[in-house]
C-alpha cells in the first residue's frame, strides 16, 4: 500500500529534462529486447520481448535465454547487465557518455565470454520508434538525468503494486478473469501492463497498465484498453481511449487513494 508521500513531484514530469530522460530509457528497454529477440524464441504479440520485476533485486529483466542468461536494468543509473541464475555479474553497461556502437560492442564480448556465438545477436527490433538511438553519432547521458529516472522508477515501484491489487480483486471476479495475471514492461511501448483474458471465451484480453508518457501526454498516466482496443496498432496517441484514462497528476492533486485508483481501472475495465 503506498503513501501519497511515495510519489515523486509532479512538476519532474513537465519538464524538458524527463522527456529527454524518458528517451534515454526508452533506448535501455530497446537494447534489453534485442537480446531477448536475438535469442529467445519469438512469440505472439511479441510477448518474448516483454520485461518482468524483480523484487529482490529492484529490476527489470529479460525472459532467460541460453540456459540460465537474462539481461538487467537498473533504471536510475540506466545500468544495464548480464545475469546467471538470477544472480548479476560483473562487468555492466552504463548508457553514460556512450554511443549506441559501444552498447552493441559490449554485447557482443559479454556474449563471446559466455560462449555464444556473438553472430546471432542482432540490433534488429520487430517495430519501429521514433526514440530509437542508434550508430556512432549521439552519445548517451544517463547521468545527466538521474533525478528524472529516479522519480519514473518511484512512479513504476508504486504502480506494480497499485496493478498487482487490481488483479487481485479482478480474479475475484471469476466471470471476469480466467487465467492467472502477469505484469511485465512492454519495450516497444514503455508501458506497464497487466494482462488477463476474460471468462467469454473469445480468447482477447482486457488490458490495465501505466504508460511513462508519450508525445501527447507528456507525464506519466494510468489507462485501459478495452477489448475491441487491444487488437491494433501501438505507440500511436490514438491507441488511448481518453475516458479511460487517469493521468498521474490528478491522482497527486486530488489525492487519490489506492483503492480508490484500483476501483477506477475496475470500473473502466468492466465497462469497457
Amino acid at each position: 500500500m503506498y503513501s501519497f508521500d511515495n510519489w515523486p513531484s509532479i512538476k519532474v514530469f513537465y519538464t524538458k529534462q524527463y522527456r529527454d530522460a524518458r528517451v534515454e530509457a526508452h533506448n535501455a528497454l530497446f537494447w534489453m529486447a534485442r537480446a531477448a529477440h536475438s535469442f529467445v524464441e519469438s512469440m505472439p504479440e511479441n510477448a518474448h520481448l516483454n520485461l518482468s520485476w524483480e523484487n529482490d533485486s529492484a529490476d527489470f529483466r529479460t525472459q532467460i535465454f541460453g540456459g540460465d542468461i537474462q539481461i538487467g536494468l537498473n533504471l536510475p543509473e540506466l545500468e544495464l547487465y548480464f545475469c546467471e541464475k538470477k544472480e548479476k555479474v560483473p562487468h555492466s553497461f552504463w548508457l553514460d557518455d556512450k554511443t549506441p556502437a559501444f552498447v552493441e560492442a559490449w554485447y557482443l564480448v559479454e556474449l563471446l565470454h559466455r560462449g555464444i556465438d556473438p553472430e546471432t545477436f542482432s540490433t534488429s527490433l520487430p517495430f519501429d520508434s521514433k526514440n530509437m538511438l542508434m550508430g556512432d553519432t549521439q552519445d548517451h547521458n544517463a547521468s545527466l538525468y538521474k533525478k528524472e529516472l529516479t522519480a519514473l522508477k518511484d512512479c513504476i515501484v508504486n504502480s506494480i503494486a497499485i496493478l498487482e491489487e487490481l488483479a487481485e480483486q479482478l480474479q475475484r471476479n471469476k466471470k471476469l478473469v480466467k487465467d492467472p495475471y502477469k505484469i511485465v514492461l512492454e519495450p516497444e511501448t514503455f508501458t506497464l501492463i497487466l494482462t488477463n483474458t476474460p471468462s467469454s471465451g473469445n480468447d482477447q484480453k482486457i488490458t490495465a497498465g501505466l504508460s511513462a508518457g508519450d508525445n501527447l501526454r507528456q507525464a506519466p498516466f494510468f489507462f485501459t484498453r478495452s477489448i475491441d482496443q487491444v487488437n491494433g496498432s501501438k505507440n500511436h496517441i490514438l491507441d488511448y481511449n481518453p475516458d479511460c484514462l487517469i493521468p498521474l497528476d490528478s491522482i497527486i492533486s486530488e489525492s487519490i487513494t489506492q483503492d480508490e485508483l484500483v476501483k477506477k481501472l475496475s470500473a473502466f475495465l468492466l465497462k469497457g
